[in-house]
């Protein structure tokens, strides 16, 4: 029996979601009905337990949309936004500390 996962989403995330073409829009939209198939699929970022990341290329940029599993429950995904790999994922901890709060 395979797991099923509901997806949620950031106010980070949504505000992004508002701003992107839709091509961007689409190949998110790929990438998040692989990350329903199998959440496990892509690898974690370094540091985080829980916390995945997945390749995108947006507006000519390198990017990682990043996702929690079991986050807040053991039923949910997740998603806490498309962060830029420049920045060091700078704007991803400061989101992610006032999430776990």
């Amino acid at each position: 029996m395979a797991l099923r996962f509901e997806l949620k989403y950031t106010r980070y995330f949504e505000s992004q979601w508002i701003d992107y073409k839709e091509g961007d829009r689409e190949r998110i939209r790929e990438k998040l009905y692989l990350l329903k198939e199998n959440p496990f699929h892509y690898p974690t970022l370094e540091g985080y337990h829980r916390v995945h990341k997945i390749k995108l290329t947006i507006a000519d940029k390198y990017q990682r949309l990043i996702y929690a599993v079991f986050m807040p429950d053991n039923k949910t995904i997740t998603i806490l936004g498309v962060f830029e790999r420049s920045k060091d994922y700078k704007d991803f901890e400061r989101l992610f500390k006032e999430l776990r709060k």
